[in-house]
């Protein structure tokens, strides 16, 4: 998950440079577009943090069930 701040920063940044560019603006539309990105990351990252913290007991268990329907122990051959 390195690499989706980058990705939503550099495609913030060429949807900027797009509008820009097909409405004439004068005023620098990336400086707006990348703050609202950022917001959203960190805000989606606290959240996703919150309910992780909030929820790690079911969490883990649901993937623990997961990861037991395709174990190979459990097979029948």
């Amino acid at each position: 998950m390195t690499f989706a701040g980058v990705l939503s920063g550099a495609i913030s940044a060429l949807i900027a440079v797009k509008i820009t560019n097909q409405f004439g603006l004068e005023f620098d539309v990336q400086f707006l577009l990348s703050a609202l990105v950022s917001a959203l990351t960190v805000g989606g990252k606290a959240l996703g943090k919150t309910v992780a913290n909030n929820n790690s007991t079911r969490i883990v268990h649901a993937v623990g069930m997961v990861f037991n329907k395709f174990s190979r122990k459990n097979k029948k051959s």
